[in-house]
């Protein structure tokens, strides 16, 4: 008997298929299809042996130290480039600094930041960008820090003493200080007044810690107020507010009773003085303040030559004193009291005036022995120019007093210039007193033609100076006031002459309607003097003159139109 084979009965059922061999490893999570035939182990997702990835050490010893290397080393650098910025930041601004200090020189007495004050502000008062306008607050604040630093005296104020108490609160003396620092003083008040001047009607909210000016102001004073620019603060109340600055008035007065100031410096403060007061329209005071500047000039004069009194106190003409000539203190405070009158048309005073200032500078000396010449400058080598870059620039001398009359130079000539054209223009605005309406016609006609003589004679003056000038750097303060003079009288001359030639047009156009009017004119009492004919040229007249003028104009436009020839850095190259 066989044996039976062991088989069970569904492997004898199905049909036999190949053997399957393969290497895949296959999961128990497979179907049991593909089980079947597999003779390997059943491969269990427990049972099998984890893998692990390579682990790595990211900050090794090795590596710590390269990071703190390369740290140290970016800290370095970086410090060596803010060192490098700084040093080209001090040496521009010290370059910087250094220019202002030649363009505007302060007494080298005072501390380090009282001069860069001092300089920073005339330098915003002098703005050149065509771009910018002079902002009078940054001034403002940089000349009052200036004054603050120069009274205070655990600064620069050592040894400054406070005036008697019958002068303006916080008026100084400032005697017992050096001329240089009383000089630098003065040049610092008059900014601060000037800059006054221009904020003054500034206000601050207190609420809202805001500067502005008054326009912006809602009050009783100021009914239609701009709205603000800045939307951020909400429109100040005049309650709220009080004056930012310190009023002109007081720092004027205060500067006009400051002990230790010479007379011209007087003077001068006078004259800037009243020309704010007659800003502000405020003509008596002004006319008063000017007066005293003529009589303290005279006073001075009539001390110093111990001659008689140089002025009439009546008419304030000058007296004509056999070898004094009036200084040149009395001369500017005499021209500007004349020029105020005129301008507020006290005609009949201020044209004497003037007339006699032009008799007095037309005989003024073309030379004084009294006056020091000055000393011929050496030139200078290239290691002179050197060292000098290393040395602080001196402070100049002072200016002259005053006390000596000046002397007739360029300058003074178109000085005399500049008195024929305000003669002119008074002459030829004058109005006739006369009723006679054919005499104050007569007068009227004759004083134009007149006051044009002047302005003729001012402009052809002030061209031949300015011709004859150099373009030197001493010249410059000449030449600046003929262009000046030169620049005036063209205008003045072409509006008169203008006028004047409107008035012919129309006089010839009234004759070509009316004939007969010719013929009465011709006829009446005033030909028997040759005053009745309408003469061909006399119509043409002033036609004839625009046309020289424009001719004239043409001819001096080279010497208005001068370009600056000032250095404009080593970048120029790259400007339009």
């Amino acid at each position: 008997m066989r044996p039976r084979l062991l088989l069970p009965r569904g492997h004898l059922a199905r049909p036999c298929s190949p053997a399957i061999h393969s290497t895949t490893t296959r999961f128990f999570t497979q179907s049991a299809s593909l089980r079947v035939g597999v003779q390997t182990r059943p491969q269990l997702g427990f049972l099998n042996v984890p893998v692990t990835t390579q682990q790595y050490r990211y900050l090794t010893t090795e590596r710590k130290a390269r990071l703190k290397y390369d740290i140290k080393q970016g800290i370095k650098i970086t410090s060596y480039f803010w060192m490098a910025g700084a040093c080209c930041f001090a040496i521009a601004f010290a370059l910087v600094q250094e220019t202002l200090e030649a363009r505007y020189p302060s007494p080298h007495e005072w501390s380090m930041l009282s001069r860069i004050f001092f300089r920073g502000a005339f330098c915003e008062r002098d703005q050149t960008d065509p771009s910018r306008t002079t902002d009078w607050v940054h001034v403002t604040n940089w000349i009052k820090s200036v004054v603050d630093r120069l009274e205070d005296p655990n600064i620069d104020g050592k040894g400054l003493k406070d005036a008697p108490s019958d002068r303006p609160k916080g008026t100084k003396d400032i005697s017992s200080m050096s001329e240089n620092w009383r000089r630098g003083y003065y040049e610092a008040m008059m900014l601060y007044a000037k800059a006054a001047e221009n904020v003054e009607k500034w206000v601050t909210d207190k609420t809202q810690n805001l500067t502005i000016p008054n326009d912006y102001v809602i009050g009783p004073s100021n009914p239609n107020p701009r709205p603000l620019p800045n939307e951020n603060y909400r429109p100040p109340k005049e309650d709220d507010c009080v004056p930012t600055f310190e009023s002109p008035n007081e720092i004027y007065m205060r500067i006009l009773c400051t002990e230790g100031l010479t007379n011209r410096q007087r003077m001068e403060a006078g004259l800037a003085y009243a020309t704010w007061l007659e800003f502000k329209q405020i003509t008596g005071p002004a006319n008063i303040i000017l007066e005293d500047a003529v009589h303290l000039a005279a006073s001075e004069q009539a001390l110093l030559t111990g001659g008689r009194y140089p002025l009439d106190t009546k008419s304030y003409t000058l007296i004509d004193a056999a070898g004094h000539h009036p200084s040149s203190n009395l001369l500017q405070s005499l021209t500007a009291l004349a020029t105020f009158r005129a301008r507020n048309g006290d005609v009949s005073s201020a044209l004497p005036m003037l007339v006699s200032i032009l008799q007095a500078r037309k005989a003024l000396p073309a030379s004084d022995p009294r006056r020091i010449p000055p000393l011929p400058q050496k030139k200078q080598t290239w290691a002179g120019a050197v060292l000098a870059l290393l040395k602080e620039p001196p402070y100049p001398d002072p200016p002259e007093d005053g006390t000596l009359p000046p002397l007739r130079d360029a300058k003074e000539r178109c000085e005399e210039a500049a008195l024929s054209l305000h003669i002119g223009e008074i002459m030829y605005t004058a109005k006739p007193t006369t009723t006679n309406n054919n005499t104050s016609a007569t007068t009227a006609h004759s004083h134009r033609e007149e006051g044009l003589g002047w302005t003729r004679e001012a402009v052809d003056i002030a061209e031949e100076q300015l011709r004859g000038l150099s373009n030197k750097q001493s010249a410059m303060a000449a030449r600046l006031t003929c262009r000046e003079c030169l620049a005036a009288g063209l205008e003045n001359w072409t509006m008169m002459v203008s006028r004047l030639a409107r008035d012919e047009k129309a006089k010839k156009e009234e004759l070509e309607r009316n004939p007969d009017l010719d013929k009465q004119t011709k006829t009446s009492w005033w030909s028997f003097w040759g005053q009745g004919e309408h003469k061909q040229e006399d119509l043409n007249r002033w036609a004839a003159e625009e046309k020289v003028i424009a001719e004239r104009q043409r001819r001096a436009a080279d010497l208005l139109e001068e370009l600056p020839t000032g250095n404009r850095g080593f970048l120029s190259f790259l400007q339009a």
